[in-house]
């Protein structure tokens, strides 16, 4: 069995105040929000237990009554708010941990992500997808790519992870976080020599791994996914507008 948390924290961004809404898992897509898509995938799930969803409390309380979810007040960090949910939990059962944005999430997808991490041999799992699967169903979408020598690929939006490990690597997370977007300050977490192999597209999928579980002083795994939905979720106005036209060719029973 694994328990799950929902992340929809966060101040109110550019595209919440475009839409009118208080937060941007309340966006509607196919007179929806997405934190429902998300909700309604996840129970349907059997294996999994408990759901948690941690994220303005006020504005997220109405989905209780209709959803078997317990619902936290957000903290001022995503690690801060994973740290919450496992505290609440208290459970040795393995965390799926998603974002709420991501209004094409299905149970398949989810569940062939689960069914690859079996038999939970690593402490963190994170699914990633194919840049060719990726551009079949989001043509012409800017994602952020990453060249390994087995292919290219882009990250998606579940993780699976001990929750033993949340609270000690928090500070280790946080750091990566912050330095995600800066180069030498990532150069200086990860190693120049690594930095520049993957800038070189010489590194393979069992580098970055052990990479990962190196610093991070877990067992990490990358899970190669076919389903692209993983892996969009809704930033910008313009995903905003691709996942607003997929989601109208879907309803009209077509393809883009």
């Amino acid at each position: 069995m694994f328990d799950c948390v929902i992340l929809a924290g966060g101040e109110k961004n550019e595209l919440a105040r475009q839409e009118g809404v208080a937060n941007k898992a309340l966006l509607k897509i196919g007179g929806k929000e997405m934190v429902r898509t998300v909700l309604d995938v996840f129970r349907q799930i059997d294996e999994i237990n408990k759901i948690v969803l941690v994220g303005p409390e006020k504005e997220l309380s109405f989905l209780k009554g209709e959803y078997p979810v317990e619902i936290l007040p957000e903290s001022n960090s995503l690690m801060g708010n994973l740290v919450l949910a496992a505290r609440f939990l208290g459970t040795k059962n393995y965390l799926l941990i998603s974002s709420s944005d991501t209004p094409l999430l299905s149970t398949a997808s989810v569940t062939d992500f689960i069914r690859q991490c079996l038999p939970l041999d690593y402490d963190f799992y994170y699914p990633i997808v194919a840049k060719e699967e990726s551009e079949k169903m989001f043509p012409g979408e800017k994602r952020t790519f990453i060249i390994l020598k087995e292919g290219t690929f882009t990250g998606g939006n579940l993780f699976l992870v001990n929750p033993a490990h949340i609270e000690p690597l928090a500070p280790s997370v946080e750091k990566f976080l912050e330095c995600r977007k800066n180069p030498v300050k990532m150069a200086s977490l990860l190693g120049t020599g690594f930095v520049f192999g993957l800038l070189m597209k010489r590194l393979s999928l069992s580098q970055l791994e052990e990479r990962a579980s190196n610093l991070l002083q877990i067992k990490a795994k990358a899970v190669i996914s076919s389903y692209p939905e993983i892996g969009f979720d809704v930033d910008k106005p313009s995903d905003l507008e691709i996942i607003r036209r997929k989601m109208y060719a879907l309803n009209k029973g077509g393809g883009e």
